[in-house]
């Protein structure tokens, strides 16, 4: 036999020793084929990157000497009868990856901040755990079976060779196995004998917060008698991997009615045939004896859709069902290396080093060569696992032990003020998966889940999987949801899987079409004239930059959703056979391309996909979008396969695209993807609507079309260090750092067959478009907005310049911050509110101004609650008021920015040039700029902001000078991380 045979056979026995693990190998050998070929087909192409075609495993399986026999029950059904106890004396050497995986003699080697969330962490992310959160769901239960007492032994200690019942030391592996299967049974039974075991009665409560979407979940222990306990070590058993550790040292002291928690890996938690044993050893203090408890925790499958309310309608349609999906949890070693802040251990892995290495490259390397082909998918999944793994490090802090709950009307929403809170507030983000725990007076202790629905400066909004008997006090703790993250890891799966890499670093752009089709009407009149979008809706709609993508470079205001829509609907008319998917990062987005092409396309023509959690504002949802979408009926449905491949138009946002690819939609069917927003989605996101959905091996039938902006606001990245390392790039940016995106050195032009930039502005004023038309787009966009709309405002009696609908008012405030989250400058305040009352009551130049017309920005969520606050007290409801980002794609007649920072060594996030481009590019009319000069003048481009506003004489307010030494080359976080790695490079020396 061949060293590849060898190696193939070596990776079949591993796979039929995980079924025996997971109970689809019977005690008598038998197991079916489809099992044991969906198992192996992976664990292949995970340690050699090769496929397995059905005849080919076959064929392996009458060769392997573990096989007795192949059955036939059913003429399309197939059977193995394995050699059991051939394989289980092979797998000793064979399984040893998952053995250190569950040994109970690792002891958490973690501090206590890692305890609290990584100590089941680390081991869990050895083996790779499939679940299906919207099919084959996991329902975990737990019970109590018995508590006896034995002699307390100060001395004894139990190893990965001890039996945890007769406190018995053995010499082998084996004979563990072999003791516990005679002595106690496959599902570990307990039986007092009177004498050294002794039958007693339980002083612990023990309840199970379970999520197979997380990495771990809680048991709970809590001491219900009057005095104290000392919970010495807690354990997991089952045949498939004997004890876990869940907790050996330090005991932990539990006073009358104290309550611990305890994580439980998930992926431990499989279903199965036999019951798993959770054990607790605990005793009294300065007892002579200790209890040994055992309660069962059942693991079963249930189908979420089974049990559908009666008010959806029962259809016999066959309707899209995502999955599996795995948990895609990071390795021990990345887990470690980043909660212990990049400080390799003591006695350090051939691993940590070169994971160091890696984030260190991607923290010091310039953006636009840190990703290759080579390093593609490796680099991206450290990426997102660091920002995986730093969310949930934050958010293990962020918990409230005695919080008051308040209940919002008569609905399921809670109140929670941030001071009941034991940490600072972190990144927070809607739809983190919120735990609550109360004791009500007649039903006890109570556990309940929900989501976070609302963010605010000083209190939180949840809502709960049902309602709490009036208002109560409880402990509130929070988990991210991990869906994006796995969805995200999933799609660089597949990447490495169809090896689409090289795909995503084209060198030359394809041959020029000779038969380009001309259009010559347009759906959209607006085109009429338009060169740039004229270019750009042509070549989209005759492929010419197939198979690179073709980039919609769309600037503020010059119509980029208006381009896209004619380009849809051109494809539509021309091609009526071909299928469309239309994506974006937001639902806002997806919302307004759908509501824009209905008004060319017949309804049945379009289909808009929405997610779960679209039901709960389904009010807020257009009633046009509503009927052709998968919540027609008031409430969510999977849609029906027919629907998806008959309807023309498919769109979804990001996330949902992950669900198609769940799906196993035929990744032939769609002929067009366009991917709006694509500038503020990260590439692990964008590769969601690409790899698997539209992608085979080596190659991507579809043509894509990527619209967006790299100039604007980027990903929205949870971890700075992630954001560091490169996850706050879009894949759009980083292909038009490309050579063959970039312009022509002689031209000094862009490729229309590739890229198209689209350069006449249908928003702003002239003169107020100028400074970043300057500054970021290289003075090519030609202001063409209408001039009764945007030139009324010229010539106001508070503009120093008349000509200029600009001014920068400067004020030099004081900051203050809340719970020290965010930043208010009450100075900047009172000034928005003086322009506001004067504008409101008083128009501009006889033109009547209403609330809204005006939109007021500020980059701080304090500043922006405190405006709103200002807006409700002075009975100015319809004033807008928001963040720069949730102002991206939006526009106001009058704009009034708040920059809030003042007195300050630098200017902190907004250093940012994007989120300074954004904010000066809101507003048609009039921009009003609030802020301490000095302190903008710390950084480069708001330093040209206050010059070029200087220069034009737009600056009101206190006076200033202008220093160009004030300029702050890096704020405090930049010059935290580069120390950091300066320090990691000292060390390596």
């Amino acid at each position: 036999m061949t060293a590849k045979a060898d190696k193939t056979q070596d990776i079949l026995r591993k796979s039929l020793a995980k079924c025996f693990a997971e109970g689809s190998l019977a005690p008598d050998g038998l197991v079916p084929s489809e099992a044991i070929f969906e198992l192996f087909s992976k664990d292949l192409f995970a340690e050699c990157r090769k496929d397995v075609r059905l005849r080919e495993f076959q064929a392996l399986m009458q060769r392997s000497p573990l096989v007795l026999e192949t059955l036939l029950p059913e003429p399309d059904r197939r059977e193995y009868r394995v050699d059991l106890g051939r394989l289980l004396e092979e797998a000793g050497e064979t399984e040893k990856v998952v053995e250190e995986a569950v040994d109970p003699v690792k002891s958490a080697k973690l501090s206590s901040k890692v305890d609290l969330l990584i100590g089941g962490i680390q081991k869990c992310a050895l083996t790779r755990h499939e679940s299906d959160e919207d099919l084959t769901a996991l329902v975990v239960k737990i019970k109590h079976v018995t508590t006896v007492s034995r002699w307390f032994l100060p001395d004894y200690k139990l190893s990965g060779k001890s039996c945890i019942v007769c406190r018995l030391d053995l010499q082998s592996e084996q004979q563990v196995h072999q003791h516990y299967r005679e002595k106690h049974g496959l599902a570990l039974k307990i039986t007092p004998d009177g004498k050294e075991v002794r039958k007693a009665k339980t002083k612990l409560e023990v309840s199970m917060r379970f999520d197979q979407c997380q990495l771990s979940s809680t048991v709970q222990i809590r001491n219900c008698k009057a005095v104290r306990l000392n919970v010495v070590s807690v354990y997991l058993f089952h045949n498939r991997f004997q004890l876990y550790a869940i907790r050996e040292q330090p005991t932990t002291d539990l006073e009358p009615g104290e309550t611990h928690g305890f994580l439980v890996p998930n992926s431990l938690l499989k279903k199965n045939t036999l019951k798993y044993s959770l054990l607790l050893v605990y005793r009294q203090t300065n007892d002579i004896s200790e209890y040994l408890e055992q309660h069962h925790i059942s693991v079963a499958e249930i189908c979420s859709n089974a049990g559908q309310s009666s008010r959806r309608k029962h259809t016999k349609e066959i309707r899209l069902r995502p999955g599996h999906l795995d948990n895609y949890l990071p390795t021990e070693k990345l887990t470690e290396l980043v909660t212990n802040n990049l400080k390799i251990s003591p006695e350090p892995s051939i691993s940590e080093p070169l994971l160091l290495d890696a984030i260190r490259y991607l923290c010091t390397t310039e953006p636009a060569t840190r990703l290759t082909p080579a390093n593609y998918c490796d680099m991206l999944e450290i990426m997102v696992h660091v920002c995986d793994l730093n969310v949930q490090l934050d958010l293990a802090e962020f918990k409230a032990e005695d919080a008051a709950l308040i209940q919002m009307g008569k609905t399921r929403q809670y109140r929670v003020e941030l001071a009941d809170f034991d940490a600072p507030l972190t990144k927070l983000s809607m739809g983190d998966n919120v735990y609550v725990t109360v004791e009500d007076p007649k039903k006890g202790r109570l556990e309940l889940r929900g989501c976070l629905v609302l963010i605010q400066t000083d209190y939180l909004i949840i809502e709960l999987n049902r309602k709490l008997e009036g208002e109560c006090r409880g402990q509130v703790s929070l988990l991210p949801d991990r869906l994006i993250c796995r969805l995200e890891l999933h799609a660089l799966d597949l990447v490495r899987r169809y090896q689409l890499a090289p795909l995503f670093f084209p060198e030359e752009a394809p041959k020029q079409l000779e038969n380009a089709k001309e259009i010559d009407s347009w759906f959209n009149p607006s085109l009429e004239g338009n060169v740039e979008q004229q270019t750009a809706v042509r070549n989209i709609v005759n492929r010419t930059a197939y198979p690179l993508p073709y980039i919609l470079f769309g600037p503020p205001g010059t119509g980029k959703t208006t381009t896209l829509v004619e380009a849809i609907v051109q494809i539509c008319t021309r091609h009526p056979s071909e299928h469309i998917l239309v994506t974006a990062q937001s639902n806002a987005a997806c919302d307004e391309l759908a509501v824009r092409l209905l008004h060319y396309l017949a309804p049945k023509s379009i289909y808009r996909f929405y997610s779960r959690s679209i039901e709960k504002r389904l009010e807020e949802l257009p009633e046009p979008l509503k009927q052709i979408s998968n919540l027609a009926d008031g409430v969510f449905l999977w849609p029906p396969w027919e629907t998806l491949y008959k309807t023309r138009v498919i769109v979804c946002s990001l996330t949902v695209c992950g669900r198609l690819v769940q799906g196993n939609m035929k990744p032939n069917h769609f002929r067009h993807v366009f991917v709006d927003e694509c500038g503020s989605a990260s590439e692990p996101a964008t590769l969601v609507a690409l790899a698997g959905l539209v992608s085979k091996r080596r190659k991507i039938p579809a043509s894509v079309v990527l619209a967006g902006d790299p100039h604007q606001l980027g990903p929205v990245v949870r971890s700075e260090l992630a954001e560091q390392m490169g996850l706050g790039m879009s894949m759009l940016e980083r292909l038009m750092n490309l050579p063959v995106y970039q312009k022509d050195p002689e031209s000094h032009k862009y490729n229309p067959q590739i890229i198209t930039k689209l350069l006449r502005n249908f928003r702003s004023h002239e003169t107020l478009l100028r400074f970043s038309n300057q500054r970021f787009y290289e003075n090519e966009l030609i202001a063409l907005a209408p001039p009764q709309e945007v030139n009324f405002a010229e010539n106001w009696s508070y503009l120093p310049n008349k000509n200029l609908p600009l001014l920068l008012h400067a004020v030099l405030g004081e900051n203050e911050s809340l719970l020290g989250r965010s930043r208010m400058n009450t100075s900047e305040i009172e000034t928005v509110e003086f322009y506001l009352d004067y504008i409101l009551r008083s128009g501009i130049n006889g033109r009547t101004i209403t609330q809204q017309d005006i939109g007021i920005i500020s980059p701080y969520q304090l500043q922006v609650q405190q405006l709103k606050q200002l807006c409700e007290r002075r009975n100015w409801p319809a004033v807008e008021v928001g963040s720069v980002e949730q102002y991206q794609g939006r526009e106001k007649l009058i704009v009034l920015l708040s920059t809030v920072r003042s007195h300050t060594a630098d200017v902190g996030f907004l250093n940012n040039a994007k989120r300074l481009n954004v904010a000066m590019t809101r507003a048609k009319a009039l921009l009003v700029v609030i802020g301490n000069s000095y302190t903008l003048q710390h950084d480069p481009n708001w330093f040209d902001f206050v010059r070029f506003c200087k220069e034009n004489g737009a600056v009101v307010g206190k006076k200033f000078d202008l220093n160009a030494a004030r300029i702050v080359p890096q704020t405090k976080r930049q010059q935290m991380f580069a120390k950091l790695f300066r320090e990691m490079a000292e060390v390596d020396r």
